[in-house]
C-alpha cells in the first residue's frame, strides 16, 4: 500500500471483536500515516471516544455487548460526538444495512470483504471532507459575528430611489440629514426627502449605473451631524432587476486618518519642513508651469559639511537638534520673495504657502531648495551665499556652540536639463563639486561636472575589479642605515596597471581606495605579498631585511585588524618583528582611547610601529610617549629644502633630537641629494630613504641589491 504524507489531525478508532481485523486496520491506518487506537466492541468504542475524541472512528457491525449501529447512537449523544466521522464496517452490501448505518449516524460505510488500499484512500478523504465541514462551520460563525458587528447601515432602494428596506447599523446611526424622527420611517420615502438634493441625485445616478452595468458602485458625500461634519460612503450592488442593495458607512475616522497619512507622506517628521516626495512635486509642477510660460527657475541642492562628525562624537540626538534647527534658519534666512512664483504654484492644504513647498529636507543633512521665475543667475548664487553664510554662524545646542558649514550645488532650468530627475542629480553633482573644492562653498553646474563624476565611477569600477584581475603589483623602495651604509628595510608601495589606461597614479586611487572602503582589502593584500616577499627575501639571503607596509586609517580601525596581521604572518612564516607597520599622525590622535587599545594589540604581536610623514600632523608629546612606537620617518616636505632651507633644518634637528630622547629611531624620506643624506647624517639620522639612495622598484632588482649587499657607490 502506498505511504502518504502525515497529517496534523490523524487519530482513528478501530473498534471490531476480531483482533484479526483490528490488526489490519490497524496496519491500514500506519501505512498512510495515521495512528490507530483499539476497541474490541462497542461499549468499549462508546468509552474511548468519550475519553479520547478521535478524530475518526471505523466501527463494525457486529460486535458483543452493544452493536455497531447502536455505538454508533451513543457516539453521536456525546458531548463531543456530534461532528466526529463514522465509517461503518457492514458484513454485506445489502440496502438495509447501509439505510441502518445511515439512520444510527453514520458517515460513511464500507462492506466486508474489504478492499485495502481503498480503504486508506478513503478513511483520509474522508478526514479532509471532515476538515471542510469544520472550517465551513468556524467561517460561518465568525462571519455571524462579523455581521453582528458591522457598524454599518443596509437598505435596498428601487430604481426611481424609493426605501424598499432599511436597517441601522449596530451604532444606529442612519445615513441621511432628515432622518432623525426614526430610521423606521424611511421605508417608503424617497431619497430626496432623506438626503440633500445634489446628494440625491448623485446618487440615483449610481443607483441607474449599479443596475446597468451590473457592477458595485460607491458615492462619498458629506454630511453635517450635530454641527460636525460626517464623511459617507454608499456601496451599491444590484440584486434584482429594478433595485439595489445598499451599504452604508460612517468613514470620517479614514477621511481624517487619510488626511494625516497624506500630511506625513509630504513633511518631514524631524524638521516639520515639506519632504523629498512634496518638494519632488513641487519641482514637477514647476517644471510645467515653467516651460508653459517660457520662465527660468534654479535648483539648490544643499548638504552640511562633516555632519556625520557630529553625529558620531557628539550622538544622533545632538545631530537631530542641529538638523531642526538648520532647517529654521533656512526658514528665516530665505525671503519670501526668493521663493515665490509670480504665477501659482497650487499650494498645498497641509504645507501652508507655496514656498513653504519650495524649501525640503530630502534625507539625512540635505535639503534643497526652489527658486522660480529666476531672471539671472547671479540671483540664485547670492541666495546660495546668503545660506551657505547662514550656516556658519554657532549653533547653540543644549549650551554648547556647534559650527558647522554648508556646500551648495546649482542647477539651472532649462539651461542644465528639462526633467526633474536632471535637474535634481546635476545640482547633487555641483554639490559635490563644491565639497571638493574646499567645502563651505556654492558652485553651478556645468557639463565637465558630470564627465568628471562619469571618469571617477568609471575608475572606481576598475578598481573595484583590480584585485581579481591581477591589476595591482608591489614595488620595494630600500631603506638604508646612515652609518653601515647597508640596505636594512624596505617600504611597500602599491602601483596600479589599469587594462586601458596603463599605469594609475597612486595620488589618484589611493584616494579614491580610502573614499570607497576597497583601501581595506587591497591593504590586506599588500599585507600577505610584502609579508611573502620579505620571508622569501630572509631565506635567500640570510639577512633580517624589515618590511615597512603602510595602514590607512580605515584599515587602522577596522575590528580584524589584528587578526588579519596574524593571519598574514603565519601563513608567510615572516617574523612578527620584521614587519613594520607605518601609521600617519593624524590616524593616532583620532580617538586616542581606541587608538591605544589597537596599537596595545599590535604590539602584542610584536611588529615594528612608526609613524609615517611626522611633522605634517598634530601629535602631542604626551601622546607619543603614550603610543610608544618604536620610529619616526619625517616628512619630505622638511628635507626637500636642506640644507639651504634654515627653517627646515631646524624642524629636523629638533625631530631627530626629541625622536632619540624618546628612545625612537629616525628615518628621513625623500633624500634626494648628496648633500641632504651628509647632513641627515650630521644631525645623528639613524635611517634614510629616497631618490638618491634608490628609486621604489620591482622585487627582482630589490633581490639583487640584497644578494650583492648593494650599497650607493656616493654614499661610501
Amino acid at each position: 500500500m502506498p505511504a502518504h504524507s502525515t497529517r496534523q489531525r490523524g487519530t482513528v478508532l478501530v473498534a471490531d471483536d476480531d483482533p484479526v481485523m483490528r490488526l489490519l486496520m490497524l496496519e491500514m491506518l500506519d501505512s498512510v500515516g495515521l495512528t490507530g487506537i483499539e476497541a474490541a466492541d462497542g461499549a468499549q468504542a462508546v468509552a474511548l471516544a468519550h475519553a479520547r475524541t478521535p478524530d475518526l472512528i471505523l466501527l463494525d457491525v457486529e460486535m458483543p455487548k452493544m452493536d455497531g449501529f447502536a455505538a454508533c447512537r451513543a457516539i453521536r449523544d456525546l458531548p463531543n460526538g456530534a461532528t466526529v466521522p463514522i465509517v461503518m464496517v457492514t458484513g454485506g452490501d445489502d440496502l438495509e444495512a447501509v439505510t441502518n448505518a445511515y439512520e444510527a449516524g453514520a458517515t460513511d460505510f464500507v462492506s466486508k470483504p474489504i478492499n485495502w488500499p481503498i480503504l486508506g484512500h478513503r478513511v483520509l478523504y474522508v478526514l479532509r471532507a471532515s476538515d471542510a465541514i469544520v472550517r465551513l462551520r468556524i467561517a460561518d460563525a465568525q462571519n455571524r459575528a462579523v455581521l453582528a458587528a458591522i457598524p454599518d447601515t443596509f437598505f435596498r432602494m428601487s430604481r426611481d430611489g424609493v426605501y424598499l428596506d432599511y436597517e441601522p447599523g449596530r451604532e444606529g446611526r442612519g445615513h441621511g440629514a432628515h432622518d432623525a424622527a426614526g430610521d423606521e420611517t424611511l421605508v417608503g420615502r424617497h431619497v430626496t426627502d432623506v438626503l440633500p438634493r445634489d446628494i440625491a441625485e448623485r446618487l440615483l445616478e449610481q443607483v441607474a449605473m449599479a443596475l446597468n452595468v451590473r457592477q458595485v458602485r460607491s458615492i462619498e458625500y458629506e454630511l453635517m451631524r450635530f454641527g460636525e461634519p460626517q464623511h459617507v460612503e454608499a456601496r451599491l450592488v444590484a440584486t434584482g432587476p429594478d433595485e439595489v442593495l445598499g451599504l452604508v458607512r460612517d468613514i470620517s475616522e479614514r477621511k481624517r486618518a487619510e488626511e494625516q497619512i497624506r500630511r506625513l507622506a509630504y513633511c518631514d517628521s524631524l524638521t516639520g519642513i515639506p519632504n523629498r516626495q512634496a518638494f519632488l512635486e513641487t519641482l514637477e509642477r514647476e517644471l510645467q508651469r515653467s516651460k508653459i510660460g517660457n520662465k527660468k527657475f534654479a535648483v539648490l541642492f544643499m548638504d552640511l559639511d562633516a555632519f556625520k562628525r557630529i553625529n558620531d562624537t557628539l550622538g544622533h540626538d545632538v545631530g537631530d537638534q542641529l538638523l531642526k534647527q538648520v532647517s529654521d534658519r533656512l526658514r528665516e534666512t530665505i525671503r519670501p520673495n526668493d521663493l515665490l512664483s509670480r504665477g501659482e504654484l497650487l499650494p498645498r492644504a497641509d504645507m501652508g504657502t507655496s514656498a513653504d513647498t519650495n524649501l525640503a529636507r530630502l534625507g539625512g543633512d540635505e535639503f534643497t531648495i526652489l527658486i522660480p521665475d529666476l531672471e539671472r543667475v547671479e540671483h540664485a548664487l547670492n541666495v546660495a551665499h546668503r545660506v551657505k553664510d547662514a550656516m556658519r554662524r554657532p549653533f547653540l545646542i543644549e549650551g554648547n556652540e556647534i559650527f558647522v558649514t554648508a556646500s551648495i550645488g546649482i542647477s539651472l532650468f532649462p539651461e542644465d536639463g528639462d526633467d526633474c530627475t536632471s535637474l535634481l542629480k546635476f545640482a547633487d553633482t555641483a554639490m559635490y563639486h563644491a565639497k571638493n573644492c574646499g567645502k563651505n562653498n556654492a558652485k553651478l553646474y556645468s557639463s565637465s561636472l558630470t564627465m568628471q563624476i562619469m571618469s571617477h565611477v568609471k575608475l572606481e569600477v576598475g578598481l573595484r575589479r583590480a584585485l581579481q584581475n591581477n591589476e595591482l603589483y608591489l614595488l620595494y623602495q630600500p631603506q638604508l642605515d646612515v652609518r653601515s651604509s647597508e640596505i636594512v628595510g624596505v617600504e611597500a608601495l602599491v602601483r596600479w596597471r589599469h587594462a586601458e589606461r596603463g599605469i594609475v597614479s597612486p595620488n589618484e586611487f589611493i584616494p579614491l581606495a580610502e573614499e570607497t572602503g576597497l583601501i581595506v582589502p587591497i591593504g590586506e593584500w599588500v599585507l600577505r605579498t610584502a609579508c611573502t616577499q620579505a620571508r622569501h627575501w630572509q631565506k635567500l639571503t640570510r639577512r633580517p631585511v624589515r618590511m615597512a607596509v603602510n595602514l590607512s586609517a580605515k584599515q587602522f580601525k577596522d575590528e580584524n585588524l589584528s587578526q588579519i596581521v596574524v593571519s598574514a604572518l603565519h601563513d608567510t612564516g615572516l617574523d612578527p618583528r620584521l614587519l613594520e607597520l607605518e601609521l600617519t599622525e593624524g590616524t593616532l590622535m583620532d580617538d586616542a582611547k581606541a587608538t591605544l587599545a589597537t596599537l596595545e594589540q599590535l604590539r602584542g604581536i610584536g611588529v615594528y610601529l612608526s609613524i609615517d610623514d611626522f611633522g605634517t600632523g598634530y601629535s602631542s608629546m604626551n601622546y607619543l610617549k603614550r603610543f610608544d612606537v618604536r620610529a619616526l620617518k619625517i616628512d619630505r616636505s622638511f628635507i626637500s629644502g636642506l640644507p639651504q632651507d634654515s627653517e627646515n633644518a631646524a624642524i629636523t634637528r629638533a625631530i631627530i633630537a626629541m625622536a632619540h630622547g624618546l628612545k625612537m629611531i629616525v628615518v628621513a624620506e625623500g633624500v634626494e641629494t648628496g648633500e641632504q643624506l651628509d647632513l641627515l647624517e650630521e644631525y645623528g639620522c639613524d635611517l634614510v630613504q629616497g631618490f638618491y639612495l634608490g628609486r621604489p622598484a620591482p622585487a627582482e632588482a630589490v633581490t639583487a641589491m640584497l644578494q650583492q649587499l648593494w650599497v650607493p657607490a656616493t654614499a661610501r
